[in-house]
């Protein structure tokens, strides 16, 4: 390599300026691992982007020699051969003989043989990790280095970049679509605040129940959609729920199917898609649109089927009265098994008890005695009987 770097500090400025005028992220990794093979006379170079959180590989980038070795490792076998802190390097001087590198190519195997990477933080939970690979034996000096570790970064800036202007859009675009639907929802005084208030106590519940915060955050996105679909009903109709006749409860039946097909349209709605649509399945099989049963009914709608519930139970309706929180621990429990998942009401009840203010309730010695009492009870096993909420 020469020793002024010119080649080096070229690809960099080519870099740079594909960064800030907005180049597709792909090509700038691309020019990346294309550029550091050149630039070392490497037999490869990969570039990989990764989730932390979902343990997962999301892309992968590579310029020279299909090394399926290294190439095809799946995320544990990755990130058990690079270190996964920030900043950390890793050195493998012989590729043939270590462990850590799996053998899916005998003769590949042979044909590697020093092998040089580096991880980066980009934004949340995604991180990019950088690997070169040489013919023979090579250790790279602190400046060489040094390079990679430069190059590596611009491609990290390129996908931060790219991601925060993506999740920013995403985030508006969520905003719009939720005011929209909340702003419907004003129109019925009984009903409003609703789907504000699922939203929260859906959220409460994800987290208690051991979700990430991307899971309670698409939860939480499903509750405030869940009623989308009732945009187009007879408002008629909807100031007499629970009075309803077989004929018009048909028709409310629909707004699950409606919300999904309201949505539809809206690729980056996708994963609240079948908490709309799922969020009035039951447990045992019996509710609707699809009758789904179980963990057949995604997790997200079975924990928007409880918080709708129990949500309806407190605020009550102009054609049934709101309950008391022992009367709706009541009903939760009586449910569980049949309309509700009984792992989810025992997490709603366990999330009450530790923050009741989220859940709009005050502390009251005798309401958390109770909810207490039933949580035991539920834990012991399904009621005998009961009055399902409808």
């Amino acid at each position: 390599m020469q020793g002024d770097y010119e080649e080096f500090f070229k690809v960099f400025a080519q870099v740079s300026k594909a960064i800030h005028s907005g180049q597709n992220t792909t090509e700038i990794l691309e020019h990346i691992v294309e550029n550091i093979k050149a630039i070392f006379g490497a037999r490869g170079c990969i570039y990989w982007i990764i989730d932390m959180e979902r343990a997962t590989i999301e892309a992968q980038v590579s310029s020279g020699f299909y090394y399926h070795n290294l190439s095809m490792v799946n995320f544990s076998e990755l990130t058990t051969i690079f270190k996964t802190e920030p900043g950390r390097r890793t050195f493998i001087e012989d590729a043939t003989s270590d462990r850590r590198i799996p053998v899916r190519d005998s003769i590949g195997k042979r044909r590697v043989g020093s092998i040089y990477g580096m991880y980066f933080d980009i934004i949340g939970s995604l991180g990019g990790i950088l690997a070169v690979y040489f013919y023979d034996q090579r250790k790279l000096s602190d400046k060489e280095q040094d390079i990679v570790n430069a190059l590596g970064e611009q491609g990290a800036i390129a996908l931060q970049k790219s991601l925060s202007y993506d999740e920013k859009m995403l985030q508006n675009l969520h905003q719009m679509v939720e005011g929209f639907a909340l702003a419907l929802e004003a129109k019925d005084e009984n009903t409003h605040g609703h789907s504000v208030r699922v939203a929260r106590f859906a959220r409460a519940v994800a987290v208690e129940f051991g979700l990430s915060a991307a899971e309670a955050a698409t939860i939480h996105h499903g509750g405030l959609l869940h009623d989308i679909g009732k945009i187009g009903m007879n408002d008629d109709i909807l100031k007499r729920l629970g009075i309803l006749s077989r004929r018009e409860m048909d028709v409310v039946k629909q707004h699950p199917v409606i919300g999904v097909r309201i949505i539809e349209p809206l690729h980056f709605l996708k994963d609240v898609s079948p908490l709309i649509r799922h969020h009035h399945e039951r447990f045992d099989g019996s509710g609707y649109p699809d009758g789904l049963k179980e963990d057949r009914i995604p997790l997200g709608a079975r924990i928007l089927t409880v918080c709708d519930a129990f949500e309806t139970m407190l605020a009550g309706r102009k054609h049934f009265a709101r309950m008391s929180l022992e009367d709706a621990v009541v009903n939760l429990r009586e449910g569980a098994g049949r309309q509700f998942d009984p792992a989810l009401v025992d997490a709603l009840f366990s999330a009450i008890r530790k923050n009741p203010e989220t859940f709009d309730l005050e502390a009251d010695d005798r309401g958390l005695a109770c909810l207490a009492n039933h949580q035991k009870r539920l834990q012991q096993g399904p009621a005998v009987r009961g009055q399902l909420f409808i």
